[in-house]
C-alpha cells in the first residue's frame, strides 16, 4: 500500500491520496481515515483558538447575546448566607436591549449589584477596557481561554474581571469580579437550551460576606430566621435557577417599571 502526501498548505489542511488499495483492506482504510480526520480537527481547533485575540474571544460571547432584543424568565433565588437563614424566593427577570434590566419579586431579594445581566454590560464595548489572555483551563471536558479585563477608566466599580470563556461555543463558564464595593465575586454559569443566546440556566454567585451589603430591611422580613443557618466560612452563596425563557417577543416600558 502506498501513500502520497501532496501538500500541506498554510491553513493547515492536508490533501492526501490513498491508492493501490486492494480488496480486503477496507477496515484499514476506515482506521486511517478516522486518524487523519482527528488530526485535521485537532490542527483546526488549535489554530482557531490560538489565533484569536482577547477581544475576538470576548466577541464570541457578544455575538451570541447580540441576537437577544429582549427576554423574560422565571428565576428561583436561593441564598446561603452565614449567620442568617433566608428562604428561597421566586421572581421574574425582564430585559430589553440595550441596558434595561429588572427583577420583580414579592419578597426581599439578596443579590449582588453584579446581577445576571452585569456580565454582558461589562464586556459589550471592547473599547472600554484592556483585555489580556492569561492562560487556559479545562472545565470538565471543555477547554476555556482565561481572559482578564481591566477597565480603562477608574470610574468603574470593577477593578478586574477574569473570565473563563469557551471560545468555540461563545460562552462564559466562569467569572471572577474584583470590585470596589463588594470585594471579589465568583460566578459559575451552567447552560442549557438558551446557550444559543449565551443565556444561562443556572448561576452560582460566591461572595465575600464581610464586604457584601445585605438589604437593610432583611432583618424585618418574614421569610428570614436564625434557624438552620449556614456554617460561617466567610463566603456566601446565591444560586439563580432560570426557567421558562421567552426571547425576542417584545417587552413594554410598563413591564420595566
Amino acid at each position: 500500500m502506498k501513500f502520497e502526501y501532496r501538500q500541506i498548505n498554510e491553513s493547515g489542511k492536508i490533501f492526501y491520496d490513498l491508492f493501490a488499495l486492494r480488496k480486503g483492506n477496507q477496515g484499514f482504510f476506515k482506521t486511517v481515515h478516522l486518524q487523519i480526520f482527528l488530526l485535521l480537527f485537532t490542527i483546526h481547533y488549535s489554530t482557531f483558538t490560538f489565533s484569536q485575540t482577547p477581544n475576538q474571544i470576548i466577541n464570541t460571547v457578544n455575538e451570541r447575546f447580540s441576537k437577544v432584543n429582549d427576554y423574560r424568565a422565571d428565576v428561583n433565588v436561593k441564598c446561603e448566607i452565614p449567620s442568617i437563614k433566608i428562604d428561597a424566593i421566586n421572581a421574574k427577570v425582564i430585559y430589553r436591549k440595550p441596558d434595561k434590566f429588572k427583577i420583580k419579586s414579592t419578597g426581599i431579594l439578596v443579590l449582588p449589584k453584579q446581577n445576571a445581566n452585569f456580565l454582558f454590560a461589562t464586556i459589550a464595548d471592547t473599547t472600554q477596557y484592556t483585555a489580556v489572555i492569561t492562560g487556559e483551563e479545562m472545565m470538565g471536558m471543555v477547554k476555556t481561554q482565561i481572559v482578564n479585563v481591566i477597565p480603562n477608566k477608574d470610574t468603574s466599580d470593577l477593578i478586574l474581571g477574569k473570565f473563563w470563556i469557551d471560545a468555540v461555543r461563545g460562552l462564559v463558564l466562569k467569572s471572577q469580579l474584583t470590585t470596589k464595593s463588594q470585594g471579589t465575586i465568583l460566578i459559575e454559569n451552567t447552560y442549557g437550551n438558551m446557550s444559543q443566546y449565551a443565556l444561562p440556566d443556572k448561576m452560582l454567585f460566591t461572595i465575600e460576606t464581610q464586604k457584601f451589603k445585605l438589604p437593610k430591611a432583611l432583618s424585618m422580613d418574614l421569610n428570614t430566621s436564625k434557624k438552620d443557618v449556614v456554617e460561617d466560612d466567610g463566603k456566601g452563596r446565591i444560586t439563580l435557577v432560570l426557567t421558562r425563557y421567552v426571547v425576542n417577543k417584545g417587552v413594554s416600558s410598563q413591564e420595566l417599571k
